[in-house]
């Protein structure tokens, strides 16, 4: 399913159950329990509430668009299947990025290639040791980061492994700088040394007109 068949797919009572519920994150947790009892409705809209933003951290991982499609219908078949045994804790998200994250994995393998490896040392980043660096948020939307331009693209593969994640999980996937330290098993204050270095590079290989 490609974006804008994402964007179509969303029936009627969809969005009138979405509009019942808000969007907070009791909202969501309401929905959670529905779809661990088997409401698939229910798991409907949390696809529809998450789809975008697993698409978008696939994407900047593999930088192939009908890949990341593929992947992203697995991240959610998989979810499905394995709701049940979901924990609540405040969100959903990082638990799909983790069921991405090893999608992703599990597909290069079965590609004969190498996964791709993180490094999960503790402490701050080596590349950048400056806690005091002021986080920069994540913009708005996607399209201000123009996420799956092939510009975008052919800049992401100037930066490490571990730079991609950081920033596919907090400017594809939305996560916050506290979700995205537990993932990746890091500090805080080296996850924002990980992003400064990040937008740093990719603002010199990204054209001016595009730059972050």
């Amino acid at each position: 399913m490609t974006g804008s068949e994402r964007a179509d797919a969303r029936p009627e009572s969809t969005a009138r159950d979405a509009a019942a519920f808000g969007d907070d994150a009791s909202g969501e947790r309401a929905l959670v329990v529905r779809g661990q009892a088997g409401d698939r409705q229910a798991f409907g809209q949390l696809y529809q509430r998450h789809v975008d933003a697993v698409y978008a951290y696939i994407a900047l991982r593999v930088r192939d668009s009908a890949l990341a499609d593929d992947l992203t219908q697995d991240v959610f078949v998989s979810a499905w299947r394995s709701l049940a045994g979901f924990q609540w804790q405040g969100s959903l998200a990082p638990w799909l990025m983790r069921i991405a994250h090893n999608r992703i994995a599990n597909h290069w393998r079965t590609q004969g290639r190498r996964p791709e490896q993180v490094s999960l040392p503790s402490g701050d980043d080596p590349d950048d040791p400056r806690p005091e660096f002021a986080d920069a948020e994540p913009p708005s939307d996607d399209a201000s980061l123009g996420l799956g331009s092939a510009d975008l693209s052919r800049a992401m593969e100037r930066l490490t492994d571990l730079q991609r994640q950081v920033i596919a999980l907090r400017f594809g996937a939305g996560l916050s700088l506290a979700e995205t330290a537990d993932m990746l098993q890091r500090t805080q204050n080296a996850v924002k040394n990980l992003q400064h270095n990040a937008l740093a590079n990719l603002r010199r290989h990204l054209p001016s007109e595009r730059a972050l």
